[in-house]
C-alpha cells in the first residue's frame, strides 16, 4: 500500500490523500483552502482514479472535488447527508466567491450524478479494496474512512469523540490497523468541559438579555448554528431566540434526516421555538427587542451576522458571543483581539460586550491523546490537518508516550506500508 499526501500537510485546508492498494487508486477528500483567493491541493488526474471518498462537506475537504468531474469522472462515495450538504455549500461557494473558481455548477451536478450514498459501516468494494465509513462526530454526516487491502488504514478526517447536543461523537472502535492518518487541529489545546461551557454560555446570554440587550451569536451554518439553538433550548432559555440565513436551510435539512442527529426531539423542539428571520424588514424587527440571534457567518465574513453586528456594535448593553475558532485576519479574530469591527473596509470601535466560547467540533488535545493510546505500539501514524507545529507536536507525543511510529508527513511525499 502506498499513501501520498496531496494537501492538508502542516496546514488546515486542502485535505487530499491518495491511496494505492489492491490494484485501486482511491482519493480521500479533495478540498480547498478557503481564503479570499482559495488555495487548491496538488493535481491528480481523474482518469487515474478508481474512487473518490468525501469524509464531510466542509469546503476544506470537498471544495476541489468538482474539478475531477469535468468529464465523466470516478465513482464518488459519501453519506447522503454529506452529499446534500456539499450541494448547498458548493453552490454557495460559486455564488459568493469574488475569485475565479475553475469549475461551474455543471461540474457539481456531474459530481453528484456519479455519487453513491453510503451508510456508516456499510462495506464498499473497489477492486480488491474494502472500504468502510465510520461516524466522525464532526458535523452531521461526517465520516472516518477505513481502507482494508494488504494493509489496513484508518483516516479520521475531522473528528470529535465528545457527544454534543447535536451529535453522538465519533465511532473510535476500529483500532486494529496498520496505520492511522489523524487530524491534529487542536494537538496543543485542551477544550473546556462541554457541560461547563454550555452552562457559562447560557448564563451570559441570560444576563445580557435580562438587562435589555441583544446577544448576537455568529455561528457556522453547518452544524454550529443548530447546536447553539439546541444548547439554548436544552438549558431552558426562555427569551426571544432567532436564526437567519443559511442556518435555516441546514436546520431544515437536519430535520429531514433524523438518522444523523443524536437528539432529534431536542432539535425539533428548538426548531419550533426559534423565530425564523427572512428579509430586511424582519431583521429590523428582531433588533427592536432583547433576545439572542444565532446566524452565519461564524467569523463575521459577511452573512446576516455582519448586518446584525453593525447595528449592535455601539450598544453597551448588548453582546457579540463568538462560538467558533476565528482564523487570524478574519473580522471575528479582529473583534476578539482589538474589539474592532470591520464595516465596508473601515474599522469601527465596538462598545458591545465581546466574548469567545469555543464550541469546537474537533477533538482537543486530551481526546487526541486518548484516541492515539488505543492503538497498538508500532502502528504507523501520520499527523495532518493542523499547523506545522501542531502536526509535529502530536507526532512527537505519540512516539514518546505510545511507542507509535509517528511522523508529520511532507507535501507530495509517498509513504509505503
Amino acid at each position: 500500500m502506498e499513501i501520498t499526501f496531496l494537501g492538508s500537510v502542516g496546514e488546515v485546508g486542502k485535505s487530499a490523500i491518495l491511496i494505492k492498494a489492491g490494484g485501486a487508486r482511491i482519493l480521500l477528500d479533495y478540498g480547498i483552502k478557503p481564503n479570499d483567493e482559495p488555495g487548491f491541493p496538488a493535481h491528480v488526474a481523474p482518469k487515474d482514479l478508481d474512487a473518490v471518498i468525501i469524509t464531510h462537506a466542509h469546503l476544506d475537504h470537498s471544495g476541489a472535488v468538482p474539478l475531477l468531474y469535468m468529464d465523466e469522472g470516478p465513482k464518488l462515495y459519501a453519506t447522503s447527508m454529506s452529499l446534500e450538504t456539499c450541494e448547498i455549500l458548493l453552490e454557495d461557494f460559486l455564488r459568493l466567491s469574488g475569485y475565479y473558481i475553475p469549475y461551474e455548477y455543471l461540474e457539481v451536478e456531474y459530481m453528484l450524478e456519479r455519487a453513491k450514498r453510503v451508510y456508516y459501516r456499510e462495506p464498499i468494494r473497489v477492486k480488491d479494496v474494502e472500504i468502510e465509513l465510520l461516524d466522525a462526530g464532526h458535523i452531521p454526516g461526517s465520516a472516518q474512512v477505513v481502507i482494508n487491502a494488504d494493509k489496513r488504514v484508518l483516516f479520521t478526517g475531522d473528528m470529535n469523540p465528545i457527544k454534543t447536543r447535536l451529535l453522538s461523537g465519533a465511532d473510535t472502535g476500529q483500532t486494529d490497523v496498520d496505520a492511522v492518518i489523524t487530524e491534529s487541529t487542536y494537538a496543543k489545546e485542551m477544550h473546556e468541559d462541554r457541560q461547563e461551557l454550555e452552562k457559562r454560555f447560557v448564563e451570559e446570554c441570560n444576563r445580557v438579555v435580562k438587562d435589555g440587550g441583544i446577544v448576537l451569536v455568529p455561528a457556522f451554518s453547518v452544524g454550529r448554528s443548530q447546536e447553539i439553538l439546541c444548547v439554548l433550548t436544552a438549558q431552558n432559555f426562555k427569551h426571544s431566540l432567532s436564526t437567519d440565513g443559511m442556518a435555516v436551510k441546514l436546520l431544515d435539512l437536519y430535520l429531514n434526516n433524523r438518522e444523523f442527529i443524536a437528539d432529534y426531539n431536542l432539535l425539533e423542539k428548538a426548531s419550533r421555538r426559534v423565530n425564523i428571520v427572512s428579509g430586511k424588514r424582519e431583521r429590523k424587527r428582531v433588533l427592536e427587542q432583547p433576545g439572542v440571534i444565532v446566524c452565519p457567518a461564524g467569523m463575521l465574513k459577511g452573512g446576516p451576522a455582519a448586518y446584525y453586528a453593525q447595528h449592535i456594535a455601539e450598544d453597551e448593553v448588548s453582546a457579540i458571543f463568538l462560538v467558533s475558532y476565528q482564523i487570524p485576519g478574519t473580522p471575528g479574530a479582529s473583534l476578539i483581539s482589538e474589539k474592532k469591527l470591520i464595516v465596508n473596509g473601515k474599522e469601527r470601535p465596538v462598545k458591545a460586550m465581546v466574548k469567545h466560547f469555543l464550541f469546537s467540533s474537533h477533538a482537543g488535545q486530551k481526546e487526541l491523546h486518548s484516541f492515539l493510546r488505543s492503538f497498538n505500539p508500532g502502528t504507523k501514524v501520520f499527523t495532518v490537518h493542523g499547523d506545522a507545529d501542531s502536526c509535529e507536536v502530536l507526532a512527537k507525543w505519540a512516539k514518546e508516550n505510545c511507542s507509535l511510529d509517528a511522523i508529520a508527513p511532507s507535501l507530495g511525499m509517498s509513504y509505503e506500508l
